[in-house]
C-alpha cells in the first residue's frame, strides 16, 4: 500500500513539474522602465528597447526584452551598437556588450550618447538578434540645459578620448558618488573603455568664484570606470575639471564636464 501511495505521489509531481514548465517564465514587462521603442522580428519574437528615463545625451543604462508568446528569451544572442546618420558620415558611440539579468528579465548595457538627434543627424540601434539584424530609429535629447555630462577631447599624444559621468545621477548638497568613464576614440566606431589613467580633480562654481572642500580625486575601478567623491556645498552651476594622465603623459589639463541642480 505504502508503494502504491508513493508511485501515485512521484507521479502527480513529475506531472505537475511537466506542466510548469511548459508555463514559465512568462513574465510582464519592467513596469518601472522607460519604453523606448517595441519592434517585431520575423520569427515572431518582440523586442522592446527600455531606459530608466527617455534617451538624452550623456550616459545611459538601456534595457532589451525578448519575449514570444509572452515568455521571455534569456538564451537568446544579441548585440547591438548605436549609429548617428549626418547624412554625409555615420558614426558610432561608446556602449557596452549586453548581458542578462534575472533582476530586470532583460539584457542590460550602457550606452553614451555623444550629441542629439535634430539638424545635424539621426540615430538608430542596430540589433543582432540570433543573426537576424535590426534598425529601430530612436530620438537622443539634448542634456537639461546647464549640463554637459560628455566630452571629447584630443590629448597631447593626438588620440582623441571621450569622458562620460555616470554618478551623481540624481547630485544633492553635501558628498556625492563621483564616477566617470573614458574611452578612446580608436575609429568613428571603435570606443575601448581606457584603464590605468590617473586623474586629479577639481569641482568649481565659477559664477561664484569657489570650489569645495573634502572631494576625492577618482581613481580606476576597471571597465574603463574611475570613483571617487565630489562635494557641493550649495545648490546651482558646479564645473568638474579634471586633469588626466597616463603614466607621466599628460593626456588632458582642465577638460570639464557640467552639473547643474
Amino acid at each position: 500500500m505504502k508503494k502504491i501511495s508513493y508511485l501515485l505521489t512521484l507521479c502527480m509531481t513529475l506531472l505537475f513539474m511537466g506542466s510548469c514548465s511548459k508555463d514559465d517564465p512568462i513574465v510582464e514587462i519592467e513596469t518601472d522602465k522607460q519604453i523606448i521603442a517595441k519592434v517585431t522580428l520575423s520569427n515572431d519574437e518582440e523586442i522592446t528597447l527600455m531606459g530608466d528615463k527617455d534617451l538624452t545625451v550623456g550616459y545611459q543604462r538601456i534595457y532589451i526584452q525578448l519575449t514570444k508568446d509572452g515568455r521571455v528569451q534569456s538564451s537568446s544572442n544579441i548585440s547591438f551598437s548605436p549609429i548617428m546618420d549626418m547624412g554625409t558620415m555615420t558614426h558610432g558611440a561608446p556602449s557596452s556588450a549586453l548581458t542578462y539579468s534575472n533582476q530586470t528579465n532583460s539584457f542590460e548595457g550602457y550606452v553614451v550618447f555623444t550629441m542629439p538627434s535634430g539638424e545635424s543627424g539621426s540615430w538608430e540601434m542596430k540589433f543582432k538578434v540570433n543573426g537576424e539584424e535590426i534598425s529601430i530609429p530612436i530620438e537622443v535629447k539634448a542634456a537639461p540645459t546647464g549640463n554637459v555630462p560628455v566630452k571629447t577631447f584630443t590629448a597631447s599624444n593626438d588620440k582623441r578620448y571621450v569622458m562620460a559621468l555616470v554618478e551623481p545621477a540624481l547630485p544633492k548638497i553635501g558628498l556625492n558618488d563621483l564616477e566617470v568613464m573614458i574611452f578612446q576614440r580608436e575609429t568613428m566606431f571603435s570606443f575601448p573603455e581606457q584603464n590605468g589613467l590617473t586623474l586629479d580633480f577639481d569641482p568649481q562654481m565659477t559664477s561664484m568664484n569657489h570650489g569645495s572642500p573634502n572631494n576625492i580625486s577618482p581613481v580606476g575601478a576597471g571597465n574603463g570606470r574611475y570613483k571617487g567623491k565630489v562635494n557641493f556645498t550649495m545648490t546651482g552651476d558646479w564645473r568638474l575639471f579634471f586633469d588626466i594622465k597616463e603614466g607621466t603623459t599628460e593626456l588632458g589639463k582642465d577638460v570639464f564636464l557640467d552639473v547643474l541642480f
